[in-house]
């Protein structure tokens, strides 16, 4: 429990930053900006008890001190968001147990909050701005690199190790990332690619490419091919409510894929076995396996025809 606390403690923290990157990065202005916080609405330098996480917008009624300016909820939210993230995601390690501190466990966690703050980050930059800045992308990539080599339990047991079990498990670790970042890449590069084709514009940015070439290197090429069926699924049910409300048919992919990235991280060690095992045997074996297999098939038909002709009429 204490833990938990810490945690939740340290990731309002990192969300109060993670709102100055969702700021600044778009913008270009991370370094030129000034070190301190600023008023967006009059540029004056914001006090240390106006920044204190969550605490001062509410008792600021969310407005500026200085110039009574409004201040997004977009800030809290953040912030709550990521102590919330940080307090669950500790509760699935041990990293203090009765023999020390495991180092391991440590590492592994601190490889939580680094995912979860990226996927906070990048989710609420492309849902403002539509982009997924190059900046953050390739510094994903870098670290996701560096944890594989110094930290390879994050890729143990993945099905590189079948491949080739007389390596050591550093080199093995690289190769998984060095995959899943091809992968991640690859695939979203080609359905870039085909969209285009299709519908003779830009169906997808390539900062969700590099995205996926980031968050790869971390989840390997299983856990690429998981999270993007999620963000699929995901994005075509939630696409064609907001498209229904908003009359918008064109939305950020962004978020989606963070939510398929942290299935793949947290849970996919259960999901895999299900998505590539048990639910093609169902399609084989059950008598109404076909019967879902098409119906899926030819709603996902429908919703992307009607998608086509929206996008077109806009």
């Amino acid at each position: 429990m204490l833990l938990a606390v810490l945690s939740f403690a340290f990731g309002l923290i990192v969300g109060s930053f993670l709102n100055v990157v969702i700021h600044r990065v778009p913008r270009r202005t991370f370094f030129g900006g000034g070190r301190r916080s600023h008023c967006p609405g009059c540029g004056a330098a914001i006090a240390w008890h106006d920044n204190v996480p969550v605490i001062s917008w509410v008792v600021l009624r969310g407005r500026a001190r200085c110039c009574a300016s409004r201040i997004s909820a977009r800030y809290p939210f953040v912030e709550a968001l990521t102590g919330v993230a940080f307090a669950l995601a500790s509760l699935g390690r041990e990293p203090v147990t009765a023999d020390g501190i495991d180092t391991v466990q440590v590492g592994l966690l601190l490889v939580d909050f680094f995912l979860l703050a990226m996927m906070i980050a990048c989710s609420a930059i492309d849902i403002e701005h539509r982009i997924l800045p190059d900046v953050l992308n390739f510094f994903g990539i870098a670290v996701g690199f560096v944890v594989a080599f110094l930290l390879p339990q994050l890729h143990a047991g993945r099905w590189i190790e079948k491949l080739a079990p007389e390596l050591a498990l550093e080199p093995l670790a690289v190769l998984d990332a060095f995959a899943g970042c091809l992968v991640g890449a690859g695939v979203l590069y080609a359905i870039a690619y085909l969209g285009k084709l299709a519908y003779k514009t830009e169906a997808m940015g390539l900062g969700d490419v590099k995205f996926m070439a980031f968050t790869g290197t971390f989840i390997g090429p299983d856990g690429v091919l998981l999270a993007l069926l999620i963000a699929c699924l995901l994005g075509a049910v939630i696409g064609i409510v907001a498209t229904l409300r908003t009359g918008d048919p064109l939305i950020p992919f962004g978020p989606f894929l963070a939510v398929g990235v942290l299935v793949a991280h947290f849970a996919g060690g259960r999901a895999l076995p299900w998505v590539f095992e048990e639910w093609p045997r169902f399609f084989a074996e059950s008598p109404w396996g076909k019967v879902v297999l098409f119906s899926v098939t030819g709603l996902s038909l429908v919703a992307l025809l009607w998608l086509r002709r929206r996008r077109r009429a806009s």
